[in-house]
């Protein structure tokens, strides 16, 4: 795996961050995934994996040594060699997924600890032209 970006936030990404990518991948073979990982990386509070190859969005996460059950959609409104934008904002209950502007997937938080939820990774294949994390207004 060909680590593209890493950042951490040792108060936790959760919930109220937001995580702006903009970029394009090289091919339609190879795949990229963005993780929400706890500091010690043994725990994935949200795996995004667009596969371009099947033209679906895989989510999930990985939690006390399993993976869990996949969630997918095949709304998939990207395209290889084409720049795109994806926001993943995690309020309270879910982490919502934009893919320019549109919204694609929203999934439940599995780690209900969300103060270890520290680290966000972009691996893979994908060209990366900005990363934004940035904090956002919650509402109840």
């Amino acid at each position: 795996m060909a680590l593209k970006f890493e950042a951490s936030c040792p108060h936790g990404l959760c919930p109220g961050w937001s995580l702006i990518i903009k970029g394009e991948t090289s091919s339609t073979e190879n795949d990229f995934e963005i993780n929400f990982l706890s500091d010690s990386g043994d725990q994935i509070a949200f795996h995004f994996n667009p596969r371009f190859s099947e033209g679906s969005i895989i989510c999930n996460s990985f939690l006390s040594s399993h993976w869990g059950q996949e969630e997918r959609t095949d709304t998939f409104p990207m395209e290889a060699n084409e720049p795109f934008q994806i926001e993943i904002f995690s309020d309270r209950e879910n982490f919502q997924v934009y893919i320019d502007d549109s919204k694609i997937i929203q999934y439940r938080h599995r780690m209900k600890h969300f103060a270890i939820i520290t680290k966000v990774q972009i691996l893979n294949d994908i060209n990366l032209s900005s990363v934004e994390l940035t904090r956002r207004e919650m509402y109840d």
